[in-house]
């Protein structure tokens, strides 16, 4: 899964989503661990990076509609 960065265009509020699959793949051959306990890991350790692009604005409420992406992670 790829990540991205998303702009609120009400509030500009920064919202990102998902995660680096480089760097997932990395850690998991450093950690002999498989990716997926990785990714898990991920998220439970940065609560305020989503799995999916959340349907309002944790912020401000707006719907994603108003959502602008700023970036993308490979």
């Amino acid at each position: 899964m790829p990540g991205a960065f998303y702009q609120c265009e009400k509030c500009k509020k920064e919202i990102r989503v998902g995660y680096p699959s480089y760097a997932v793949q990395f850690a998991a051959s450093k950690r002999g661990a498989s990716e997926k306990e990785i990714i898990n890991d991920f998220f439970e350790f940065n609560k305020h990076i989503f799995r999916e692009l959340p349907e309002k604005c944790p912020q401000c409420g707006a719907e994603k509609v108003k959502f602008k992406m700023t970036r993308e992670i490979d």
